[in-house]
């Protein structure tokens, strides 16, 4: 998923789920987390900080709908793509 349904001049940065290097976290996983087969792109994927994408995830909020959405930037072998999630409280699992 891109970003270009949230224009950078309307989303500020409110706060991460990366882990602090205190926190003792040599590692990032990337291992994801779908107990019901779900996929990272399914619209009711569970949103589990522990666990890849959203380990690596800024949390922005629009100014103007005040959503909040989850940010990270995947990088390819050939090429860096801006990923873009919409919060859903509801699929946030303390994982």
């Amino acid at each position: 998923m891109t970003d270009d349904r949230w224009p950078a001049d309307q989303m500020q940065k409110v706060g991460t789920l990366q882990p602090s290097p205190s926190d003792g976290h040599a590692e990032l996983t990337f291992e994801e987390f779908h107990p019901k087969g779900t996929r990272y792109e399914s619209a009711d994927a569970p949103i589990a900080p522990g666990y890849f994408p959203f380990n690596r995830c800024d949390v922005h909020a629009c100014s103007r709908c005040q959503c909040a959405v989850l940010k990270y930037t995947e990088y390819g072998g050939y090429y860096v793509d801006h990923r873009v999630r919409l919060v859903d409280a509801d699929l946030v699992v303390d994982r």
